[in-house]
């Protein structure tokens, strides 16, 4: 019986793969020394990407070559395995565990020596959750067995060889059918190293020996255009401490010098991937100013957005390069130019098409009309203040997502239109002709941000 954990009602799934002939490993010590390369598909080397020995929690970081190095320390051949892959599936002291992200069709099968199916459980829909089959208690758990579990098109082979007085050993390989349901013999697996990029699939890769040279490649995610958008009242709220937004303080569990810019990075890239799912990778940045980074250098919000082109939600232009960007209203597609899209890509003037336009055209930027940083009292003390008083922490520079007037840079200029009147957190849907009070949305807004991503 298949148990699914915390949960009244036992599922569990199977799917027909089956490999003969893997060899079970015998449990001894091996020094550790991986090396190799990690790079695109099609063979450029990829640099700042994380490889971790997923068994021995060992990790490191590729240089400009690509190239990565994991030594030091002996590790055994354990008879605890897990595959690697988005569905988990381990067999530990007996015990097939299987963790679903979400629903799938998933099986197992046990199989002798000599390849007689001994027994065969399946569901074609079950839902996400923790699932165990126990082997230790099936009559013929003193022999030598195959076991086959699969979770939608992923299949891993197991041979199971008990060793008396309660012990028992474990090799196991990721098996694939060669299309005449003949299926190729693997090599017995003891770890894996799982590999993370910038822009990059996540690869997991079966290793079978704690020696030698291991290359990777990585398949560059294909993702829809999408690099900027205004952060929306909605996003802002779900994300803030409040109803009333961040106000001027967007570090956003950051801390230390600098932990502004890097938290309103931060939301810029949550809000993105709650958009678009896998959209995180492309290196978000929000359109901010400070005086001082984490390192102590005076930022400039131009200067930290990449080099374009920018496309919104649904793929529409904003801009193709940083020249396009300085002049008062981007050189954008004209269903865009005049009022900037949220997230969605909806225009955020009237982000409810059923309800009236709102007035919350003004964004945070602390930047002046050529996307430099305005002024040591315009970013709040870089992003970290929701004091009200102008003497302590300045007034925010604003720009208008879209304009409040036709013509003048006060009421045009996208990234630098005026003061706020403070750093408070608050919200101001309604003409009040200026601001009047001190939070950052007292003149029209919220407080909402501009987010630009480095990859289109």
């Amino acid at each position: 019986m298949i148990e699914k954990e915390n949960s009244m009602h036992p599922r569990s799934v199977w799917f027909f793969v089956l490999a003969l002939g893997l060899g079970a490993s015998i449990l001894s010590a091996q020094t550790i020394s991986l090396t190799g390369k990690v790079s695109s598909k099609s063979g450029k080397a990829i640099a700042n990407a994380i490889v971790t020995l997923s068994g021995k929690k060992m990790v490191d970081t590729t240089d400009v070559a690509g190239a990565y190095s994991l030594s030091g320390g002996t590790a055994t051949r354990n008879p605890s395995l897990v595959v690697p892959g988005s569905e988990k599936i381990s067999f530990f002291n007996g015990i097939v565990a299987l963790s679903l992200t979400q629903p799938a069709a998933v099986g197992i099968e046990i199989f002798d020596s000599k390849g007689n199916l001994l027994e065969r459980v399946r569901e074609h829909a079950a839902v996400a959750g923790e699932y165990r089959f126990d082997m230790t208690n099936r009559p013929f758990a003193t022999s030598v067995m195959l076991i086959r579990v699969s979770i939608g098109r992923h299949t891993s082979i197991f041979r199971y060889v008990p060793l008396g007085n309660g012990r028992r050993m474990v090799a196991a390989a990721v098996a694939g059918s060669n299309g005449r349901g003949v299926l190729t013999k693997s090599v017995a697996a003891v770890d894996s190293l799982k590999v993370t990029a910038s822009g990059y699939a996540s690869a997991a890769v079966v290793i079978s020996s704690y020696q030698g040279t291991v290359n990777i490649s990585l398949d560059s995610i294909a993702l829809a255009k999408f690099s900027f958008f205004v952060t929306s009242l909605k996003a802002i709220r779900e994300l803030a401490p409040s109803d009333s937004g961040f106000g001027g303080d967007l570090r956003f569990h950051h801390t230390g010098q600098g932990a502004g810019l890097l938290g309103a990075d931060s939301i810029c890239q949550c809000i993105a991937e709650r958009s678009m799912p896998g959209s995180k990778v492309k290196v978000w940045r929000a359109f901010l100013s400070v005086t001082a980074d984490a390192s102590g250098k005076q930022v400039n919000a131009i200067d930290r957005i990449g080099t374009g082109p920018w496309y919104d939600r649904v793929g529409r232009l904003f801009g193709s390069t940083l020249a396009d960007l300085k002049l008062e209203r981007p050189n954008a597609d004209v269903a865009i130019k005049k009022d900037f899209p949220n997230e969605d890509g909806v225009p955020n003037h009237q982000p409810d098409p059923n309800q009236p336009a709102v007035d919350n055209h003004d964004f945070l930027t602390g930047t002046n009309d050529q996307g430099k940083l305005y002024s040591a009292t315009a970013t709040c003390l870089d992003w970290t203040s929701v004091v009200g008083n102008q003497s302590v922490s300045g007034r925010p520079r604003v720009g208008h997502s879209w304009p409040r007037g036709n013509t003048g840079s006060e009421m045009y200029n996208w990234m630098s239109a005026l003061d706020e009147g403070g750093c408070a957190a608050g919200i101001n849907l309604a003409e009040t002709g200026g601001p009047n009070g001190v939070t950052v949305g007292c003149g029209g807004g919220y407080g909402g941000i501009y987010c630009f991503a480095l990859n289109p």
